[in-house]
C-alpha cells in the first residue's frame, strides 16, 4: 500500500506539471527503492518472509506491464516515469528497475552487503548522477562521454556509496547484517567506484544501467564480501 501511494503521489504531481516529467521519474527512481528496503525490518525471521517482501515489487513490476502493453489506462502513471510519455517506456527501465529489487530481496535480504550495494548505486548512486547531472553539468563533460559530466559522476559516488553505507549501518545496529559499517567502508567504495565507471561509459543505447550498475555492484560485492 505505502509503494502504491508513494508512487501514486509522483503521478499526480508530474500530471498536475507541478513536477517536470523527467524529474518525476528520476524521484521515483532515487526513492522508491530506499523507502522500501528501510521497511524490511518490519517483515519476520521467517526464512519465506523475503519472498513475501519481494511480492511488492512483483505486484508494481505486474502493474507496470498491464500499463506497457495497454491493459490499464494509467496517463499518471506513464507521464511521471516515461521519458517521452511512451507506454511502451514502463517495459524496459522501470520494468528493469523493479525486477532487480525482486532479485535482491528475495535472494539476498537483509544481510548482503552486495545487495545492499547493488540497490544504493541503482537507486541513489544512478538516480542522483541525472538529477545533479542535468543541473550542475554543463560545462564539465567527461571526455570520453559528452552526455556525461564530472558533476553527474561525483553525485553517482557520493550518493551510491553514501546510501549503501547508511542501509549498511542500520542493517548492521538491528543485528541482521554480520559486517560492521566501518570494515565495510572501504570495499562499499571500491564497488560505488567501479559502478561510476560502468555509469559514465558510453553505452546507454544498448545497455541499460538499471541492469549494468547492479550486476556489477553484485559480482564485485560477491568478490570482496565473501
Amino acid at each position: 500500500m505505502g509503494a502504491y501511494l508513494w508512487v501514486k503521489l509522483f503521478d499526480v504531481l508530474a500530471s498536475n506539471d507541478v513536477l517536470e516529467r523527467k524529474l518525476s521519474r528520476k524521484l521515483i527512481h532515487t526513492s522508491c527503492g530506499p523507502f522500501f528496503v528501510l521497511l524490511w525490518p518490519l517483515f519476520s525471521a521467517s526464512p519465506s518472509a523475503k519472498y513475501f517482501a519481494a511480492a511488492v515489487p512483483v505486484l508494481q513490476g505486474i502493474r507496470l506491464m498491464a500499463i506497457g502493453v495497454g491493459a490499464i489506462e494509467n496517463e499518471d502513471a506513464i507521464r511521471a516515469v516515461s521519458r517521452e510519455g511512451d507506454r511502451t517506456e514502463l517495459l524496459r527501465g522501470p520494468l528493469y528497475y523493479t525486477a532487480v529489487l525482486v532479485v535482491c530481496t528475495a535472494v539476498f535480504w537483509r544481510g548482503s552487503p552486495s545487495g545492499i550495494a547493488a540497490l544504493s548505486l541503482m537507486c541513489g548512486g544512478d538516480g542522483l548522477a541525472d538529477i545533479v547531472g542535468r543541473r550542475l553539468g554543463k560545462g564539465n563533460p567527461l571526455p570520453f562521454n559528452a552526455d556525461k559530466s564530472y558533476a553527474g559522476s561525483a553525485a553517482m559516488f557520493l550518493g551510491g556509496f553514501g546510501l549503501s553505507l547508511a542501509l549498511c549501518a542500520f542493517f548492521h545496529a538491528l543485528g541482521y547484517m554480520s559486517v560492521d559499517p566501518g570494515s565495510a567502508a572501504g570495499r562499499l567504495a571500491l564497488i560505488a567506484a567501479a559502478c561510476t565507471a560502468i555509469e559514465a561509459l558510453p553505452a546507454g543505447s544498448f545497455l541499460d544501467d538499471n541492469i549494468s550498475v547492479p550486476v556489477v555492484a553484485v559480482v564485485l560485492g560477491g568478490v570482496l564480501f565473501q
